[in-house]
């Protein structure tokens, strides 16, 4: 009996220092792959950040199924590759990750050494090679990327869109600001400054850029549907280059002394436009600007920029990126577009708290 009781005693030792000895559980970031990119190099960044900070609540993308709860949360490596370097990407990139640091990730950023449809293709190839468990792509261009979006597509790596819309399924979501609809609404606030009658110029960036296309043509369609009065005499592309902006509003006003308003499309035309008319000395033109950074709101500070359609880049970001990752948990999401929405932010307005939130939504998360 002493030997059954002393084998027991022993049994119930051993179990017991086993409990205490198990090791806890923890997460681990996925490491992030070795980018090789076409051009001289595609700049990456990673952030990683051991405490998840609490984002803004966000509109939820449309219905989609919760997966299975589990013990542990699996890391993911999800890329995000942007078209462009400008200060509206930074805010993008911001929400992403933020967005993964919430959900205990390491993001993953690779931006193409160009902001050229071929040049980002080419870096959509090399993050394919990497195998990440998903991708969200700002295409360049609508058109030119979808070859790229199908190969993601073959490479069974699930897709999140963001900002720029494309013609193609082969993506699971797309958060964006509805472009047609935020053109509409700078014509209307414009052609209320002109009292609904006058001259307009539309300064863009390349019409193969599906966003500041569709923009320009939800001005035009608005001007031309609600306001007979105002004729636009027509719309100027500049691309990347700020200062043919510039020399082209110059020119432009010189021709047409009689202008009321302009409508720049991006952050680039807005500062090309403000350059031109301090340069010519007008303040009796009105100018809608679109997106916020220090220079396009120190122009409406200086009486030159009547107002700036803002978007919401950080929300983009943000959404983005969650949508990304209940992909790679297998999530099934629905698929279509999400409108992250924008906002007028008028001369007059632009020091009510709120307004400074949608201007610069970095210096305000809390």
């Amino acid at each position: 009996m002493k030997k059954v009781l002393s084998i027991l005693l022993a049994a119930a030792m051993l179990l017991a220092l086993a409990a205490c000895s198990s090791p806890a559980k923890t997460e681990t970031a996925a490491p992030a792959a070795e980018e090789t990119a076409a051009e001289p190099a595609a700049a990456e960044t990673a952030e990683e950040t051991s405490e998840a900070e609490e984002a803004p609540a966000t509109e939820e993308a449309p219905a989609t199924e919760e997966a299975p709860a589990t013990e542990e949360a699996k890391s993911l490596d999800i890329v995000f590759i942007p078209k462009g370097v400008a200060d509206y990407w930074s805010i993008v990139q911001a929400g992403f990750e933020n967005a993964a640091t919430e959900l205990g990730m390491t993001p993953r950023v690779v931006y193409p050494s160009k902001e050229e449809a071929g040049v980002q293709i080419e870096t959509v190839m090399d993050v394919i090679n990497s195998k990440p468990d998903a991708i969200v792509l700002a295409p360049v261009s609508g058109d030119a990327l979808v070859s790229a979006c199908q190969e993601i597509q073959k490479a069974g790596i699930p897709l999140i869109i963001a900002d720029t819309a494309i013609p193609t399924e082969d993506y699971l979501q797309s958060f964006m600001t509805d472009n047609v609809a935020a053109g509409a609404m700078a014509a209307d606030e414009l052609a209320a400054l002109m009292g609904e009658e006058g001259q307009v110029y539309i300064f863009s960036d390349s019409p193969a850029k599906a966003s500041v296309a569709d923009r320009v043509t939800g001005f035009e369609a608005r001007m031309k549907e609600a306001y007979p009065n105002i004729e636009v005499l027509g719309t100027l592309y500049s691309e990347a280059d700020i200062n043919l902006c510039t020399t082209q509003c110059v020119d432009a006003i010189t021709a047409n002394p009689d202008i009321k308003g302009i409508f720049a499309v991006d952050e680039n035309r807005t500062a090309g436009v403000g350059t031109a008319l301090i340069q010519l000395g007008r303040e009796d033109i009105f100018v809608g600007g679109f997106d916020a950074n220090k220079n396009t709101v120190s122009l409406m500070e200086d009486g030159v920029i009547n107002f700036l359609t803002v978007q919401q880049p950080y929300q983009m970001g943000y959404m983005a990126y969650k949508a990304a990752a209940d992909a790679a948990n297998g999530v099934e999401l629905e698929h279509g577009m999400v409108d992250t929405g924008c906002t007028i932010v008028p001369r007059d307005k632009l020091d009510d708290e709120d307004m400074q939130a949608i201007l610069f939504p970095l210096e305000h998360l809390n």
